[in-house]
C-alpha cells in the first residue's frame, strides 16, 4: 500500500511540473511583440552601348595609285566595329545610326574633283530588321531606318561599314577625309534617323 501511495505522489508532482512549464511558455508567448517593415526598390530604364572596338577606323590611302582608276576612288573593303555587351533592360528600345559622308575636312571643291565618299552602315543583331543608314552629299547625317526590339535584350553589336562610292567618277581632291558615325540606342521617340 505504501508503494502505491508513493507512485501516486510522484505522478502528481510530475503533472504539476508540466503544468508549470506550460504556464511559463504561455507567459513568454504573451510577452513577445512583433512588427513588420516593408521594403521597396526601383530599377530605372537603361540602355548601354558597348565601347566601340576599334574606336576609330583608319582607311589609309583611298585613291587608286595605278591603272584606269588612278587618282579616283580605290576599292575599299567593308570594315567592322564591335560594340560588345550592349543592352536595354526594357522592351521597345530602338537602335538607329546616323553618319556623315567621308569628306575633305577643308578646302574648296575644284571642278573635275570629288571631295566626298558615301558608304552604308548596318547593324543587324538588335531587332527583327537591321538598322541601316546610307550617307549622302545632300545630308549631313544620311537617311536610314532604325531597328526596334520588342523585349529587353543584351547582345554584342557589330557595325558594318561598306559600299564605299564617290558620287561622281571624278578624281578625288587631296586632303584629309573625315566622317562621323553615331549609334543611338534608346526610346524610339528619341531617335533622329529618318524612316524610324
Amino acid at each position: 500500500m505504501i508503494q502505491h501511495r508513493a507512485a501516486f505522489v510522484g505522478l502528481a508532482a510530475t503533472t504539476l511540473a508540466l503544468a508549470n512549464l506550460a504556464g511559463a511558455s504561455n507567459a513568454r508567448a504573451q510577452d513577445v511583440a512583433r512588427g513588420s517593415v516593408s521594403l521597396g526598390a526601383e530599377v530605372g530604364r537603361l540602355c548601354v552601348l558597348g565601347a566601340p572596338s576599334p574606336a576609330g577606323v583608319a582607311l589609309g590611302q583611298i585613291s587608286a595609285s595605278s591603272g584606269a582608276s588612278l587618282g579616283r576612288l580605290a576599292a575599299i573593303s567593308a570594315r567592322t566595329v564591335q560594340l560588345p555587351g550592349s543592352f536595354c533592360n526594357y522592351a521597345g528600345a530602338a537602335l538607329a545610326i546616323t553618319a556623315s559622308p567621308l569628306a575633305v575636312a577643308s578646302g574648296v571643291t575644284q571642278p573635275g574633283f570629288a571631295r566626298s565618299v558615301n558608304y552604308t552602315c548596318t547593324i543587324s543583331a538588335w531587332g527583327a530588321t537591321a538598322a541601316t543608314v546610307r550617307t549622302s552629299a545632300q545630308s549631313a547625317t544620311g537617311t536610314g531606318t532604325s531597328s526596334t526590339n520588342t523585349i529587353p535584350k543584351e547582345t554584342d553589336l557589330t557595325l558594318v561599314m561598306s559600299d564605299f562610292a564617290s558620287q561622281t567618277d571624278d578624281l578625288l581632291q587631296p586632303g584629309a577625309y573625315l566622317a562621323l558615325v553615331t549609334i543611338t540606342l534608346g526610346p524610339d521617340a528619341g531617335l533622329t534617323a529618318s524612316g524610324s
